[in-house]
């Protein structure tokens, strides 16, 4: 929780990053095992780095894995095998993702430069001395497990960050990879950060708990670099191939990450780093563990000093520390550091704030001159925080309703505004409307204040409104009735024209047989009386 309330003040004041004429700062990434989520933080602490300006290279020296060309979309063709055997250019090897992050696919090559290999260190040291003026930072995301390879490469780094989870085994892991460490003569910086935890008191008791240990067996000091916190957005990003800063920037988990991102940019960022990238090539040649100087930043206490305080006078240093800031030669900047240290020792220390830290909250809200944007983002982290502790929202749905309805301020165009958004958004969900609008329909014209008039009006716009719909004027059961009788009869009267018609054909064709017949009869009674005239002539003349 520390950390993801630390991450909303940094929102709100900018990181310097650091100067260009600085050397190329290094950082190193390791953990004791797979799993553990380590190549999914070094990519989203180069895309936050991105989002704030700065240039950053991600070495990849995973040896025979390509998870950060997966988990960013990106697919190598040649790698830094490539550069060594001459075939091709550093540019040639280098890619780049549509935000800006630079990845140095390095296949077997570190990993075989680091256990001793001088013509080709040599080569590849002549080769990134480029690389080393167009980036401010080189993330060397190292193999996981423990091998002389990568030991030989977190050795050359002046700082590393050692990621773990809360899960036992990959602490044990992790304290195996701190042992073969401390026996090479580590003398870098090392910091724990804990992936995945449920929330910052778990990160903090796993991280108390690692390095009670490791100072216990060890003899060595590991500071504490933060925490990851669980979040389900993280696996939907590495399914897309997407940084989860840039899926859902405002999730826990990315909220955890430009906190780690912002204190390296402040702190390591501003100092002059020791071990520039062909100083590491060169450390790499020499094989053996080099001495880097102490580097005072906000993540914990040089090594050379980590050694167990004795009592003070704490009001006595109080006292003293008031009057250095009151001087006239204070440097603010040194200040807030030094009170970022000490209040992260506190918490570290004691696992919870100072007591005023409640009132200096309010005091630091009242001073700050904030805009309307910035308020807005801190009450929505505020509400993250709740509901990431309780698992519950900050309001109730009742309270959050009221609030709406105070904010309407007794508008009526936003009180209509209001319930048209969440009709809106109910249709959306449930595919279908909050209100029955037949039942509100029939509910108002049953009220007493409804008029004729305004009956005849509604009557007339439902109309207008079953026009438009369905392209026709609207017809009742009545008017259909009616438009199928007259139909009917229409197909009636024209059936009774045909009929007609073929009495009449009828009556004609009756009119012509009767013809036939009387001319058929006529005939025949004349063909008998011509027969029957020779007779009678014949028995005449007998």
């Amino acid at each position: 929780m520390y950390s993801l309330f630390i991450n909303t003040m940094e929102h709100n004041h900018f990181i310097d990053t650091a100067s260009s004429s600085n050397p190329t700062h290094l950082l190193a990434f390791a953990s004791g095992r797979s799993g553990v989520g380590k190549t999914c933080v070094i990519t989203n602490v180069a895309a936050a780095m991105v989002r704030r300006g700065v240039n950053v290279c991600i070495l990849d020296a995973d040896k025979g894995q390509n998870n950060v060309n997966t988990l960013l979309g990106l697919r190598p063709e040649y790698t830094l095998d490539h550069v060594l055997s001459g075939e091709k250019t550093v540019d040639d090897v280098l890619l780049k993702t549509t935000e800006g992050i630079a990845v140095l696919p390095g296949a077997s090559a570190i990993a075989d430069l680091a256990t001793g290999n001088i013509d080709k260190l040599r080569r590849l040291s002549n080769a990134l001395a480029e690389l080393e003026k167009s980036y401010d930072f080189f993330l060397i995301d190292t193999a996981t497990g423990i091998g002389d390879s990568i030991v030989g490469l977190i050795e050359a780094t002046p700082t590393t960050f050692l990621i773990v989870t809360p899960e036992p085994a990959t602490l044990n892991d992790a304290f195996s990879l701190l042992k073969l460490l401390n026996a090479k003569g580590y003398r870098g910086r090392l910091r724990v950060v804990v992936n995945q935890a449920i929330d910052y008191p778990i990160a903090s008791e796993t991280y108390r708990r690692f390095a009670n240990a490791v100072e216990k067996h060890l003899q060595l000091n590991v500071e504490y670099g933060g925490f990851i916190a669980r979040d389900d957005n993280v696996p939907r990003s590495v399914a897309l191939q997407v940084p989860v800063i840039d899926l859902a920037a405002d999730s826990p988990a990315s909220r955890c990450l430009y906190a780690l991102t912002d204190n390296v940019l402040k702190y390591i960022g501003h100092n002059d780093t020791p071990v520039g990238l062909s100083d590491y090539c060169q450390t790499l040649q020499k094989g053996n563990a080099p001495t880097f100087p102490d580097i005072d930043d906000a993540f914990g206490i040089p090594l050379a000093t980590a050694t167990k305080p004795t009592a003070l006078d704490f009001e006595h240093l109080a006292l003293q520390l008031a009057g250095a800031v009151n001087s006239t030669d204070a440097d603010r900047t040194r200040i807030d550091r030094a009170l970022s240290d000490l209040i992260d020792a506190y918490v570290r220390r004691f696992e919870r704030f100072p007591a005023p830290a409640r009132q200096w909250f309010f005091r630091w809200l009242e001073t700050e001159e904030y805009s309307a944007a910035r308020l807005l983002e801190l009450t929505a982290t505020l509400e993250a925080l709740h509901m990431a502790r309780h698992r519950k929202p900050l309001f109730t749905l009742e309270d959050s309703v009221a609030r709406l309805v105070a904010q309407c301020q007794g508008s009526q165009q936003r009180f209509k505004a209001l319930i048209d958004h969440l009709r809106a958004a109910f249709r959306q969900a449930f595919k279908t409307d909050v209100i029955d609008a037949r039942r509100e329909v029939l509910a108002v014209i049953k009220s007493e204040d409804f008029s004729e008039a305004r009956f005849e009006a509604l009557l007339s716009e439902l109309r207008e409104a079953h026009r438009q719909r369905f392209g026709h004027a609207y017809r009742g059961q009545s008017e259909r009735l009616i438009e199928s009788t007259l139909n009917a009869l229409s197909g009636m009267d024209a059936e009774e024209q045909r009929i007609r018609q073929q009495i009449d054909a009828l009556m004609e064709s009756f009119h012509h047989l009767i013809t036939r017949r009387d001319t058929l009869l006529n005939q025949l009674t004349d063909g008998q009386d011509d027969e029957a005239r020779p007779a009678s002539r014949s028995v005449g003349d007998s």
